[in-house]
């Protein structure tokens, strides 16, 4: 995936914030994550909260939950495409 995040974070930078950790130097990160898997994103909206997807497109979530029941993260595990990448950020500012 890095190849197809190194070209979206080029093209949309500038529109929103994007952050990417490798877990094998920084373990640290992850404990504040459930993370299973490599890669795996967490996806939010512009206002923080997190981001609901309106149409999978044969993309899996997890809607990350806490105690109470709150939706707290939206999780996808796995590689993502240039063009899914594309596809969730046109997803989010089209809200």
């Amino acid at each position: 995936m890095a190849p197809e995040l190194v070209k979206f974070r080029a093209d949309y930078s500038d529109k929103i914030i994007i952050k990417s950790y490798d877990l094998s130097k920084d373990g640290k990160v992850g404990r504040n994550y459930p993370v299973q898997m490599l890669p795996t994103q967490f996806f939010f909206s512009p206002d923080g909260t997190p981001y609901v997807p309106k149409d999978s497109t044969g993309r899996s979530y997890e809607l990350v939950t806490n105690d109470a029941g709150e939706h707290t993260l939206t999780k996808h595990a796995g590689v993502l495409s240039y063009d899914d990448m594309v596809s969730i950020y046109n997803d989010l500012i089209s809200r």
